[in-house]
């Protein structure tokens, strides 16, 4: 059985020989990378208790949030982008797209952090009514440019299909970082505090920021160019992208700060642990993602439609058959599942179930969104996720303020299952197959 397996690899063609190698080193080291969040979730709330741990997922959900926003559309833009000049062996252009990203992501991000972090007494009191976050988000404002350029950098590692160095660059250095410092807190401060905590990762960002930027300019033909500071074709696209990428990667995050307005700071460490949990299940999805996305850029660019199809359905299929085990698990032990994070989780089971729903159907629908933006049509997705932000933040805003945590585990698993369902249309409007055939 075992050497029929390996004559089957050995019958592919090359290209889908490469993408399932590097399928199988991004599965490796996002599992790494997922189970590092996870296990920093665990930590976090064992260490801090239900009270801390809930503003410190509430200072680092809106740190994250605000992150991801201040990429403005360039880490979709360096996987389309770089991607195809990568294919091609364009330096000059992969050149100028990095730079371009950051020239427009790091002054933003800066930004954003000088008025989070003058802002934090006000943030603290009058919109999420926990006078005792205020040093907690102070701490969590000097971590978004750094969240902005370790994702920066990751997308454009990603791009060049270096895997590896991506996955660290973007999720797993920042977590294998904390982790060990957030273990050690109790040994100095007697009563852990989330600002401490916060402090942490604030320095393990800004030291991911410095390996990433390495790993980059380590190829001899990299360095910075501003050359063309005013690339049309990126500059044009950047709007569209920026929308899309706000909203898909912002409502995860905004949803645990809408429950931080609504809720106590326990409820907010049982929803932020039972949404980080429920993200397991579409781990295949984010693998196969990330190895397919900048793939479809350059197969669309070179007219191979055909292929692109074939891509697209063999993705999905490997995520479903990866993923269903994983909800059948949540399924069936969700209160011992919750119960890992603290005893006083395990109420929170019947959340996790509610999210893993919208996740699966997340999975089943394939790489909807990336096939979109990166075949051109990100006007199609933009419309798509600005619908389904609005309807979701809405859905979040009145399900939460009627029945709590869990309502807003309802809108978010609703609004998740309502965009990729219109997006999977989209996709068969536009390139003319289903994702899932």
């Amino acid at each position: 059985m075992f050497s029929a397996l390996i004559n089957r690899y050995q019958s592919l063609a090359p290209e889908r020989r490469q993408f399932f190698v590097h399928a199988a080193l991004a599965a490796l080291f996002r599992v790494f990378a997922a189970g590092a969040a996870f296990l920093l979730s665990v930590v976090a709330a064992r260490v801090l208790g239900a009270e801390q741990s809930g503003l410190f997922f509430l200072g680092l959900s809106l740190a994250i949030l605000l992150g991801t926003l201040c990429l403005l559309g360039m880490d979709n833009a360096l996987l389309r982008f770089i991607g195809q000049s990568h294919v091609s062996g364009d330096s000059t252009q992969t050149n100028q797209v990095f730079t371009n990203a950051y020239v427009a992501v790091l002054p933003t991000s800066t930004l954003a952090a000088i008025a989070v972090f003058l802002s934090s007494p006000w943030l603290a009191d009058s919109v999420f009514n926990k006078p005792e976050a205020t040093a907690t988000l102070q701490y969590f404002a000097f971590a978004i440019p750094f969240i902005s350029l370790f994702f920066l950098n990751g997308y454009a590692l990603q791009a060049t299909r270096n895997v590896i160095a991506s996955v660290c660059s973007m999720q797993l250095g920042v977590t294998v970082l904390t982790l060990p410092a957030l273990l050690y807190l109790p040994h100095y401060q007697t009563i852990p505090l989330s600002s401490s905590a916060a402090v942490l990762y604030v320095i393990a960002s800004a030291i991911v920021v410095i390996s990433g930027l390495r790993m980059w300019f380590k190829v001899a033909d990299r360095k910075v160019s501003f050359d063309n500071l005013r690339m049309p074709s990126l500059w044009q696209s950047a709007p569209n992208l920026w929308l899309i990428s706000a909203t898909g990667q912002a409502i995860p995050w905004a949803s645990v700060v809408i429950v931080g307005y609504f809720a106590s700071s326990e409820e907010v460490a049982f929803f932020s642990a039972a949404q980080r949990t429920s993200m397991l299940i579409s781990f295949m999805l984010m693998v196969v993602n990330f190895v397919a996305a900048p793939r479809f850029s350059a197969l669309y660019n070179a007219g191979e439609f055909e292929q692109l199809k074939r891509l697209a359905q063999l993705s999905t299929r490997m995520m479903i058959a990866f993923s269903f085990p994983v909800l059948a698990l949540v399924l069936i032990w969700p209160d011992a599942i919750m119960s890992l994070f603290g005893a006083e989780f395990s109420q929170s089971g019947q959340l996790l179930v509610i999210l893993a729903i919208g996740q699966t159907i997340n999975v089943m629908t394939g790489s909807v969104g990336f096939l979109l933006t990166m075949c051109g049509h990100e006007k199609d997705m933009k419309n798509v996720t600005v619908f389904a932000g609005i309807f979701t933040v809405t859905l979040m805003l009145v399900l939460t303020s009627l029945w709590g945590i869990l309502g807003a585990a309802v809108a978010v698993s609703v609004g998740v299952s309502t965009q990729n369902l219109l997006a999977l249309s989209k996709v068969k409007q536009r390139l003319g197959f289903w994702p899932i055939g």
